[in-house]
């Protein structure tokens, strides 16, 4: 924002966000995390990647199937890599990643609570919304 001084020159004042900005800022920030890789990934032999709510859902459904089938095995792709797996291996690595997912959504919950409650700009501005996440989980397949 350009201001005039005294004797009407121009001058450049920068903008002050309002708290509420900041706030709003400081949990738009946690989301974008909360979505990325340093929380939405596990592995299998070392090959990373992420099943959302409705992969893991779907995921569970065809095992189930499977189950029924008196079927032994079941794939899972991981990006473009194959993982044939017991299905009773299968669903563990499912429920795991689910009760992650319910943790890691809880944490952010537990930030942006934390976040709304925080009464100074300094305070929002130095808040380390990167903690308390639990370790990615990582199997072998």
């Amino acid at each position: 924002m350009i201001v005039e001084d005294k004797k009407g020159f121009p001058i450049l004042v920068e903008y002050e966000p309002t708290i509420e900005e900041l706030r709003t800022q400081k949990i738009g920030e946690l989301r974008v995390y909360d979505a990325s890789d340093a929380v939405n990934q596990f592995s299998i032999n070392g090959v990373s990647g992420w099943f959302n709510k409705s992969t893991r859902v779907g995921l569970m459904n065809s095992f189930s199937v499977e189950q029924a089938s008196e079927r032994d095995e079941t794939s899972i792709w991981l990006g473009d890599a194959l993982f044939v797996l017991p299905i009773d291996k299968a669903v563990d690595v499912l429920r795991q990643l689910e009760l992650y997912a319910l943790a890691c959504y809880n944490v952010t919950q537990r930030h942006i609570n934390s976040i709304n409650q925080l009464e100074t700009k300094e305070a929002i501005k130095v808040y380390d919304f990167r903690t308390g996440y639990p370790g990615k989980l990582n199997f072998a397949g």
